[in-house]
């Protein structure tokens, strides 16, 4: 009797594991920006096989990250993590989000495949007994494939940025109301960021709002440290955190980060337009100023942009922005028969509020 009772405990011991989206339609979601494409980047042939033991390192997100990050892997992404690195950490980070934003795409049709089980017997077998399709793709297979889940991205995203020789990179495993969910972080400055699936990056607070704005809750979530050692991860349990870890880094953005941002963009604009930047613009409510003839106005809002923005990517988020201006075919066309430009930036809540004026004589 007292064999049977531990055979039932023991085959009770379940895993479960679970993936949603970073939703494509979130009030932080950016159109795509031009950056690094599959052109120019050839992966090489990788047909290594994976020295782990058990099945977990398949279904699991810390044995997948010690499991499938070893030299090896790392070498095969070496071309795009060469065409993707920055010139710090900052920039790194901004063009894999980026690439990945305009590269890969949510895998919807895995996300419905059944939450993974594993059942340990006993005798140490385990067995998947549910969701056995639902694996974790290495991050060649997930380049291959372009596309993925949760897990997939947060796997690739860490092994891209520890093949730039960036470390120690981070990954998180989250309990959200009603489901699970994965990210990979770094840390720079002192501050962690968050860097799911595409731009922008976020701080643990900007991104537990993120979460709330779509009607989740973070109910408490795992965090992984992951260095080299050797030639594969190492894999380090930083510990448990709950909402007051999330809302205890939280960068409130200041009225000169915005006005930092504004004259950032209006670089990139002068430089590439020869436009000069005139705040007199702004001023002509009650007639032109002296040898303007036209002056146009547009004002843009990004929700929630300025919960999320930092001022460490500004020089990304300017670009981001400029080209997102540069979609706009009639805006476009009336910056290049401009002569002057000026950009007020302001932020109204979480909202971030651009008002562009265009002068020509």
């Amino acid at each position: 009797m007292m064999k049977f009772s531990l055979t039932i405990a023991l085959a009770l011991m379940v895993i479960t594991a679970g993936c949603i989206s970073f939703p494509p339609g979130s009030s932080t979601t950016m159109p795509k920006a031009p950056g690094p494409a599959n052109e120019g980047f050839s992966l090489p042939d990788r047909n290594g096989t994976f020295n782990c033991s058990g099945i977990l390192w398949r279904y699991v997100l810390r044995e997948a990250l010690g499991c499938m990050l070893n030299e090896e892997e790392l070498n095969a992404l070496s071309p795009l993590a060469e065409r993707l690195r920055g010139e710090n950490l900052t920039r790194s980070v901004w063009n894999v989000l980026r690439w990945e934003g305009e590269e890969l795409s949510y895998d919807y049709e895995k996300a419905r495949e059944p939450s993974v089980r594993i059942v340990t017997h006993p005798d140490g077998h385990q067995e998947v007994i549910e969701g056995r399709n639902n694996t974790i793709q290495t991050p060649y297979e997930t380049i291959k494939r372009k596309k993925g889940v949760c897990a997939d991205y947060t796997v690739l995203t860490v092994a891209l940025l520890l093949a730039m020789n960036h470390s120690p990179v981070y990954a998180m495993e989250m309990n959200l109301t009603g489901e699970g969910h994965a990210a990979a972080l770094v840390r720079i400055g002192g501050w962690y960021f968050f860097l799911d699936q595409h731009l922008p990056p976020m701080d643990p607070a900007s991104y537990y709002r993120h979460w709330k704005r779509e009607g989740r809750d973070v109910l408490n979530a795992t965090l992984y440290e992951v260095t080299i050692r050797g030639n594969k991860a190492d894999v380090r349990v930083l510990g448990t955190v709950s909402k007051g870890w999330f809302l205890g880094q939280d960068y409130t953005v200041t009225d000169a980060d915005v006005r930092g941002l504004a004259l950032s963009m209006m670089s990139l604009l002068r430089d590439r337009y020869n436009l000069k930047a005139d705040g007199s613009l702004r001023e002509a409510g009650g007639g032109f100023p002296e040898g303007y003839g036209k002056i146009r106005r547009w004002e843009v809002t990004y929700y929630a942009l300025a919960d999320a923005y930092h001022p460490l990517f500004r020089d990304g988020y300017s670009e981001w922005l400029v080209s997102r201006m540069l979609s706009n075919g009639e805006l476009e066309e009336e910056i290049e028969k401009s002569d002057a430009v000026w950009i007020d930036a302001r932020k109204e809540g979480e909202d971030l509020i651009l008002t562009i004026y265009l002068g020509s004589s």
